[in-house]
């Protein structure tokens, strides 16, 4: 899935998201998504698939959990792989969605 919207709390709603180096004289530190409206950061992965997790209060590693909205969307839960506390709400269309999967849209 590729990622256009992302679930921002500080405006509450779905909004386009927008993936850039959280510094970008040092890559180490990640690649945040953040808000495209407001900016907020939503979230920061570090390489290779690693969140930081507030519950585990430590770096662990992140899985991609596939969720289906309603709507036309087609959604992802960034959660920590050791005690899948969610991170982030990701979504993309089900026209992209398809293209990438090859398969027929089931709604």
């Amino acid at each position: 899935m590729d990622a256009t919207h992302i679930y921002c709390a500080c405006c509450a709603a779905i909004k386009p998201v927008r993936f850039a180096r959280l510094l970008m004289s040092e890559p180490s530190l990640g690649t945040k998504a953040q808000c495209e409206e407001c900016g907020f950061v939503v979230f920061t992965i570090l390489n290779p698939a690693n969140v930081y997790c507030d519950v585990c209060d430590r770096i662990q590693p992140a899985v991609l959990e596939e969720t289906r909205p309603a709507g036309k969307l087609f959604g992802g839960l960034v959660r920590c792989a050791v005690c899948f506390a969610t991170r982030a709400r990701l979504y993309g269309t089900l026209e992209k969605a398809r293209l990438k999967t090859g398969q027929p849209d089931k709604t």
